[in-house]
């Protein structure tokens, strides 16, 4: 029997990808080529696709930019701010998860499912509900104007625990019931058996959790109120998308998590795939 797609629903297929492309990849295009205009030919002419020859200027006032009442806001700084932020929510977020989800599937707690739907409830209230409240605690503690602020809150990724806790109830018992054989206990069974078997879905969660912490602005915008601890999305608002150095800015703000897709992409793309599967 002969499966194949008739021409026409094979050339529908790929116009349809084709759209979706260009959809999704259009804005960061025209972002790249107005980084080319002077912020003169954008404010006249607009956004277009004619490649002006600013390139290099305008990603030599970005690196040389300082800027606030102390020159304290400089874009390496708030790369560093954001760098911090993005990599210390994705790791403290992937362990946390992971934690979380091997005490609900493996300890049987008896209010287990419980605190699986609790955890899942925050979901619906997202940091942005709940910003009065948060700067309230952050503020009593002292976290006001510091990273570990910037961090803090946004740590409770229940989508993170609802991954790994999926992953871990797809294990066979057989892998449980091999390591009691071999005399491994709780903690012998996370790290020889759990952990190894789960970078694929680690690695998921990292890169989500990263795109998370990078993005931050209200957040920070609120929280944070001295120059040195500007975020580069808060650095972008401040130059302004007007600008052709805002917009070299906002080019530079794509390659931390660029390159970290292309790093984590076989870990990514294999754990949507494969969410069935042991990692």
């Amino acid at each position: 029997m002969n499966f194949a797609k008739p021409l026409a629903q094979r050339l529908l297929d790929h116009v349809i990808l084709s759209a979706g492309v260009v959809f999704l990849l259009g804005p960061i295009v025209l972002m790249m080529v107005a980084a080319t205009q002077t912020s003169l030919s954008l404010n006249l002419e607009g956004l277009g696709l004619s490649i002006g020859g600013a390139l290099f200027d305008n990603f030599a006032a970005v690196l040389t930019l300082k800027a606030g009442f102390t020159d304290q806001i400089t874009v390496p700084g708030m790369l560093r701010n954001s760098l911090v932020v993005a990599l210390s929510l994705a790791s403290l977020t992937t362990v946390f998860s992971l934690c979380a989800a091997y005490a609900l599937v493996y300890f049987h707690l008896p209010v287990g499912g419980f605190l699986f739907w609790l955890t899942m409830a925050t979901l619906l209230l997202p940091l942005d509900s709940r910003f009065v409240t948060t700067f309230q605690v952050a503020a009593t503690l002292g976290l006001v104007n510091t990273l570990t602020g910037l961090v803090l809150p946004a740590l409770a990724l229940a989508l993170g625990t609802l991954f790994f806790r999926q992953l871990f109830r797809s294990f066979p018992e057989e892998y449980l019931e091999a390591a009691k054989l071999d005399g491994a206990g709780p903690w012998l069974y996370f790290r020889d058996f759990i952990i190894p078997l789960s970078w694929r879905r680690g690695g998921a969660i990292f890169v989500v959790s990263f795109m998370i912490g990078w993005h931050q602005y209200l957040w920070p915008v609120m929280l944070s109120t001295g120059e040195s601890t500007y975020t580069v999305v808060r650095g972008i608002r401040l130059i302004g998308l007007e600008s052709g150095t805002g917009m070299a800015l906002a080019v530079l703000t794509l390659l931390p998590p660029l390159i970290l897709v292309v790093i984590f992409q076989r870990y990514f793309f294999q754990s949507l795939t494969d969410a069935g599967s042991p990692s």
